[in-house]
C-alpha cells in the first residue's frame, strides 16, 4: 500500500469534518464513509478506521494507530462519556493551530536558514582557499602561529567529545524517566518550558472537564484513568493521586509538585461546587491554557529571528578575526 499523508493537518481537516457531520445527523459510518470520498489522498487510512469500526471496535481504538496516545486517550473518555462531537471539534481546533504555528515557524526561518547556509558555503570556501594560505604566511613569520593551532585543535576536540558524552548521558537520563518526570523536566527548560507547561495543563484540565461533566467522582475518575497504559501521563497522576488519597494528604500538594498542573486547579477544588460545575470550570480553564499558550507561542516567535542573526553576527566577527589575527602577527614578524 502507498505510504498516506496523514500528518496534523490531514487529522485536523478529517477531526473537523467528522465532527460537523456528527453535529447534522449523520451516523458515524456514514460520516467515515463520506470524509473517504472528500479526502481522497487519507481514503485508505479511512478506510482502515471504518473497517475496524465495522469490525466491532470503538472510534478511538479505530484511530489508535493514527493519532497520539493524548489525543487517543481524549478521543476513548469522550467517546464513553457522551462527548464525542465537542471533542472532534476540540482535537480539530487544536490541530489546525498546531499546524498554523508550524507554518509560521517555517517562515520565519526562512530567510535565517538562507543566510546561515550562505553562511557555511563561505566557511567552507575559506577554509579550503583562504585559512591554508594564511597558516603558511604564519608559518614562515611566526613560531606563535604554530605553537597556537595544536592548543586550538586539543580544545575543539574536548569540547567535541565533552558535548558527545553529555548528550548521551541525558539520552540515558531520559529513558529512565516516567512519563510525568519527562514532562516536568519539559517544562523546566528555560525558553520553551512555559509552552509545554500551557499544553499539558489545557490537556490535563481538559480531559478532566470531559469526566467531570458526566457527574463522575474522584473514585470514578481514577478507576477510569487506571485501565489506561502504564506508560501513559494520566496513569501515572491517577496513581500518584490515588496514594495522596489513600494516605489522607490533600490533592493540593500533587498539583504543587508538577509543573504542568496548572495552581488554578486547587483554588476550584476547594471552592465547594457540584461535579457538573466544577468540569465546567474545568472547561473554561482549559481554554485559558490553551489562549496563553498561542500568546506564548507569538512571544516565543518574535525571538526567533534575533536570536539566529545575532549568532550569524558572531559567526561572522569570529570568521574576520581568524582572516586579520593571522594576517597582523604576519606583519609583527616582518617589522
Amino acid at each position: 500500500m502507498r505510504k498516506v499523508n496523514f500528518n496534523s493537518a490531514a487529522q485536523a481537516q478529517w477531526f473537523l469534518l467528522v465532527g460537523d457531520l456528527l453535529t447534522v445527523g449523520f451516523s458515524l459510518q456514514r460520516a467515515l464513509a463520506f470524509t473517504g470520498v472528500v479526502m481522497r489522498r487519507q481514503q485508505p487510512v479511512i478506510a482502515a478506521v471504518n473497517a475496524r469500526l465495522r469490525a466491532g471496535e470503538t472510534f478511538a481504538d479505530s484511530v489508535r494507530a493514527f493519532v497520539k496516545p493524548d489525543l487517543y486517550y481524549q478521543l476513548m473518555l469522550a467517546e464513553e462519556h457522551g462527548e464525542l462531537i465537542t471533542t472532534l471539534n476540540e482535537i480539530g481546533q487544536l490541530l489546525v493551530t498546531k499546524h498554523q504555528q508550524r507554518q509560521k515557524l517555517q517562515r520565519l526561518l526562512q530567510y535565517p536558514l538562507l543566510l546561515l547556509f550562505l553562511l557555511g558555503v563561505l566557511i567552507v570556501g575559506l577554509s579550503v582557499y583562504v585559512f591554508p594560505e594564511l597558516a603558511s604566511w604564519q608559518a614562515g613569520g611566526s613560531e606563535a602561529g604554530g605553537q597556537l593551532q595544536p592548543i586550538l585543535i586539543g580544545v575543539a576536540a574536548f569540547l567535541i567529545i565533552f558535548v558527545a558524552l553529555a548528550g548521551a548521558g541525558m539520552v540515558v537520563h531520559w529513558y529512565r524517566l516516567g512519563p510525568d518526570q519527562r514532562v516536568d523536566w519539559l517544562c523546566r527548560l528555560p525558553i520553551v518550558g512555559k509552552c509545554y507547561r500551557l499544553y499539558y495543563g489545557y490537556y490535563i484540565a481538559s480531559t478532566l472537564a470531559i469526566l467531570l461533566r458526566c457527574g463522575m467522582s474522584l473514585k470514578e475518575i481514577l478507576g477510569v484513568i487506571e485501565q489506561f497504559s502504564p506508560r501513559s501521563l494520566l496513569f501515572c497522576l491517577g496513581k500518584e493521586a490515588q496514594r495522596q488519597v489513600q494516605d489522607g494528604g490533600e490533592l493540593d500538594d500533587l498539583i504543587r509538585k508538577h509543573h504542568f498542573l496548572p495552581g488554578e486547579l486547587a483554588v476550584m477544588v476547594h471552592k465547594g461546587m457540584t461535579v457538573e460545575e466544577l468540569g465546567a470550570d474545568f472547561n473554561m480553564l482549559a481554554k485559558m491554557q490553551f489562549k496563553r499558550l498561542l500568546v506564548q507561542l507569538g512571544e516565543l516567535f518574535t525571538l526567533v529571528q534575533p536570536v539566529i542573526f545575532i549568532i550569524i553576527a558572531l559567526v561572522i566577527v569570529g570568521l574576520y578575526l581568524s582572516i586579520l589575527l593571522p594576517i597582523y602577527q604576519s606583519i609583527q614578524g616582518v617589522y
